[in-house]
């Protein structure tokens, strides 16, 4: 009996170094964490404290960056960083990437409601009537379940659509974000002003209300509204199976993501606030975090571009929808990946890799993820337990930050002093790196964990927090003791199975 469910994936390697590049920027998240980092500029946007820290959370991730790209690199397989970190240790590795898979169906989710509360926000900044259909419960689950439905069942017809479709509206977004900054930036000051009127008015009076701390504490308290966007530059390990000419594409898909990406994101952040003034956004900041602001509509980029009136303006503002989409279609081709890799891996059924040999797609998978997503958004929009949801998805960014990325690099430092690598690359390299990269996710995590009603939107001592999001990884070891039983039954020792890797 072999030891893989299958030797082969049945995916094609189709995705070409620009395909690689603009997916990776679609899925990385940095279009809308500039809706995130401006909430925090009342608290840590002191001095210049908002502009030093985008690019300070930038270079911090530089080590994280090098990392996934060697892995990337040297293991070109479906789902490339679980195969990397469970051949380093099963159980843990298995466990950190099962909590990864299920967070990202979490964080699904979330973006698609997101992304339809924004097109309800630009409505309402507009003041169209429309806003308040739009932003009803039962037309928001409508959309956003019809949203998903195309998404996925573009997938499943074919995983050359599917990833066709995420590199047309990756690059629709990235275009039209990039508009925004400059179109921002050429704007005379004097007519944004007039235009936002009494909003801009009262968005300065608010300014003065607020504190907020600079210096490096307050630095390093605005890059950790970023650690949702530089942690993410694992998308080419997930279809590394998918991928040729490697390492080009690698390089592209992964460091030049990280360096575009990251070029777009200070551009973006940075032309919003000297057009509109740091003030405005510590003003509008204070009056989002207080409930004063009618509905987060003066901390939102995209709003503001609404409120300006012009024709461009306006266009531009329903543009940022696609900010939100773009990321959601790269994570139902995400999910998918990890699943068929669990499942070739013998630690879940083998449905999950069942991959159709005429469209190339794993269907069994994407229906798991589609029937799943459907289910939460339902909770979310349509129940009572509606409350007890958003909380698990407020939690979603501390569970992927702690129990995935911390999990990993701290397991691959273990490993490494006691002279497991798996990477070809110097220990003299690799050690310091990964020292570095886990100190900065500790400290990120360390405000996140202090301070979690500015950053996850809940309250919570910090051992109750790590508790609460140990959840998932800790089902995933149970996942994994399951199948470990169950296959030693079968003859099939997963600890052989772990000591290869799997064929694609």
């Amino acid at each position: 009996m072999s030891l893989f469910v299958r030797e082969s994936t049945g995916l094609v390697r189709e995705v070409g170094p620009l395909k690689a590049l603009l997916v990776s920027m679609g899925y990385n998240g940095f279009l809308i964490v500039p809706f995130v980092y401006l909430t925090g500029i009342y608290l840590y946007g002191g001095g210049n404290a908002a502009y030093v820290a985008l690019i300070a959370s930038w270079l911090m991730f530089i080590p994280g960056v090098i990392m996934w790209y060697l892995i990337t690199r040297q293991y070109p397989r479906t789902g490339g960083d679980y195969v990397y970190f469970s051949r380093l240790n099963p159980p843990v590795g298995f466990a950190a990437w099962f909590n990864f898979t299920i967070g990202e169906m979490l964080y699904d989710a979330v973006l698609v409601y997101f992304s339809i509360s924004q097109l309800g926000t630009i409505l309402q900044a507009l003041g169209n009537p429309l806003a308040s259909i739009i932003m009803s419960p039962r037309y928001e689950f409508a959309i956003a379940v019809a949203l998903v439905v195309v998404l996925i069942m573009v997938n499943v017809a074919s995983a050359r659509a599917g990833l066709t479709m995420f590199m047309v509206i990756s690059a629709a977004a990235l275009l039209t974000f990039i508009a925004s900054a400059i179109y921002v930036a050429l704007l005379p000051v004097s007519l944004i002003k007039a235009s936002l009127g009494s909003a801009y008015a009262e968005a300065l009076t608010n300014a003065s209300k607020a504190s907020p701390v600079g210096g490096v504490y307050g630095v390093l308290g605005m890059a950790s509204f970023t650690t949702a966007v530089w942690a993410y530059v694992n998308f080419p390990a997930t279809i590394g199976g998918e991928i040729k000419r490697d390492r080009v594409t690698a390089l592209l898909g992964v460091v030049g993501m990280f360096v575009m990406g990251g070029l777009f994101f200070t551009l973006f952040v940075a032309s919003f606030l000297r057009s509109l003034g740091v003030n405005f956004y510590v003003g509008a900041s204070y009056m989002n975090a207080y409930g004063v602001d009618d509905g987060y509509i003066l901390v939102n980029p995209g709003a503001d571009l609404a409120l300006i009136h012009t024709p461009m303006a306006v266009a531009l503002a329903y543009s940022s929808i696609l900010w939100y989409i773009a990321p959601v279609t790269g994570v139902v081709i995400q999910v998918s990946r990890y699943l068929l890799a669990f499942s070739m891996d013998r630690v879940l059924p083998s449905a999950f890799s069942y991959v159709n040999p005429r469209t190339h797609s794993p269907i069994v998978a994407h229906l798991f993820d589609l029937a799943v997503t459907v289910i939460l958004m339902y909770i979310l929009i349509l129940t009572p337990f509606s409350s007890a949801l958003l909380y698990a998805l407020d939690l979603d960014a501390l569970i992927l930050l702690v129990f995935t990325f911390i999990a990993s690099v701290l397991l691959a430092l273990i490993m490494y002093l006691k002279g497991v690598v798996k990477l070809k690359v110097s220990k003299a390299v690799i050690i310091p790196l990964t020292v570095i990269y886990l100190a900065f996710l500790l400290i990120f995590a360390y405000y996140w964990l202090t301070q979690p009603q500015y950053y996850l939107y809940v309250t919570g001592n910090p051992m109750q927090l790590l508790a609460e999001s140990s959840v998932i990884f800790v089902i995933g070891l149970v996942v994994f003791t399951i199948a470990k039983y169950i296959r030693d039954k079968e003859g099939i020792p997963l600890s052989l199975v772990y000591e290869e890797i799997p064929p694609e």
